[in-house]
């Protein structure tokens, strides 16, 4: 009996430790091929999201360079629209306040005259030079043979001739008119060329002619003398000097008006 008791209480003493031992987990077992497998992906995941990021700052410095130079172009075309309207605005004061050329187109008194060409819209720079030459010459022809008719008309009333070869006004008129235009053609020298691009490609050219009096005035008055007979030269000469000092006296009126118009616009 005693033996028993002591059996029993040798078993509940095992059975008691047993239950306190901590139990060993169970590893689970690792596939070296997985393993690699799985580190492989891994590796390759990385890689791809490298390449992503990569491409993505390549994009950036790219759309970056790409509005840098929308930036550079936009600002050309702003100093370029800038300047047309400076331009435009110059040319709605008067049209001489400020334009290439502008100092050589204004009449000299007592040794040139002056005209100004412009040539718009031209597809050619060479081609719109040429024009501009053109109007300049035409413009200086009109107002020289403007000065012509007035010589005339004046030397007409005051001059007597001889009553057998009296010359009608306007066949003396006609006469100088194409005289004077063709010795304008002549005497004019192009003293400055330059031409301004537009956005659309188009140019602007401007052309500044110069005509010596002394020449052209004289190269007139012989002419007319050939031409007709009677005509007192020395007194014709006068009435033309005396329309050329007009002429200088306005030409400097309005020289000084622009000259006042530039300042105050701050050119």
């Amino acid at each position: 009996m005693k033996k028993s008791l002591l059996f029993v209480l040798s078993l509940v003493l095992c059975m008691s430790c047993a239950a306190k031992k901590p139990v060993k987990a169970t590893q689970p077992k690792v596939d070296p091929q997985q393993a690699y497998l799985d580190s492989l992906k891994r590796a390759k995941e990385i890689r791809q999201l490298e390449l992503e990021m990569q491409a993505q700052e390549e994009d950036y410095l790219m759309e970056r360079e790409v509005k840098k130079a929308e930036k550079q172009s936009e600002m050309e075309i702003a100093k370029l629209k800038a300047e047309n309207a400076r331009n435009a605005t110059a040319k709605r004061l008067g049209q001489k306040i400020y334009m290439p050329c502008i100092e050589e187109s204004y009449d000299k008194p007592g040794e040139y005259m002056a005209g100004l060409g412009v040539a718009e819209n031209e597809i050619e720079r060479g081609a719109g030079i040429i024009n501009a030459n053109r109007y300049a010459i035409a413009e200086i022809a009109s107002k020289y043979i403007g000065m012509i008719k007035n010589g005339v008309s004046q030397y007409a009333k005051n001059v007597n001739t001889r009553s057998a070869n009296k010359v009608k006004e306007n066949e003396l008129e006609g006469a100088a008119e194409a005289i004077g235009t063709k010795l304008i053609d002549k005497y004019a020298n192009a003293v400055c060329r330059d031409a301004e691009q537009a956005l659309d490609g188009s140019y602007t050219c401007y052309v500044a002619v110069h005509v010596p009096l002394k020449d052209v005035v004289n190269a007139t008055v012989d002419e007319l003398g050939v031409i007709q007979t009677d005509l007192d030269r020395q007194k014709f000469r006068e009435y033309m000097q005396a329309e050329l000092d007009k002429q200088a006296a306005a030409a400097q009126a309005e020289k000084d008006e622009i000259m006042q118009m530039r300042k105050e616009a701050g050119l």
